[in-house]
């Protein structure tokens, strides 16, 4: 599963890109506008989980960007297979692109493959959690006919007595 675009190239993850991209998710959290969590994973606990993938239950992939002075790993993508027999079809998604390589195709690139890997292990259904206010990513998605599926209401602090609305959205593959 690879496949290219112009200034990067996709394809599955390998247990030696842990540190970029925990680099990558580094300078996300540091936005501090987009990601839930407070930070990422450690670089070897990332590698451990990558090099354990089950490919009918997990994807990860990496969008590979061309070094013209930008961060090699321009995106990522995980896909995770729900576990319980019931919920088999449905894939949780989490998508990072870096911010030199946004508004370029890496994000839906991305995404175009996950599909394509639900699709071939039998996910029907990709469903992923969004910040309201994160409206780029919001945009992409409804481009790619996910639709909102449920808000809860001030689900993430953004400081001091502010909160954010969470997003659930999905879409049918």
């Amino acid at each position: 599963m690879q496949g290219t675009h112009v200034g990067f190239v996709i394809r599955r993850a390998r247990s030696d890109d842990a540190h970029e991209v925990v680099g990558l998710m580094r300078g996300i959290y540091a936005e501090d506008r987009y990601f839930v969590g407070d930070g990422p994973p450690y670089a070897q606990a990332l590698a451990r989980r990558i090099a354990g993938d089950d490919p009918d239950y997990t994807l990860y992939l990496v969008a590979d960007g061309d070094g013209a002075g930008r961060r090699a790993v321009a995106g990522w993508l995980e896909l995770h297979r729900m576990q319980p027999r019931r919920l088999r079809h449905v894939a949780v998604l989490t998508v990072a692109v870096a911010p030199g390589w946004r508004r370029q195709g890496v994000g839906r690139d991305l995404l175009r493959r996950g599909y394509a890997w639900a699709r071939q292990v039998g996910v029907r259904k990709i469903s992923l959690n969004v910040r309201s206010g994160n409206a780029g990513a919001i945009a992409l998605y409804e481009s790619e006919g996910f639709v909102l599926e449920g808000r809860e209401r001030e689900q993430v602090g953004i400081g001091e007595g502010s909160f954010e609305d969470n997003l659930i959205m999905a879409r049918f593959v």
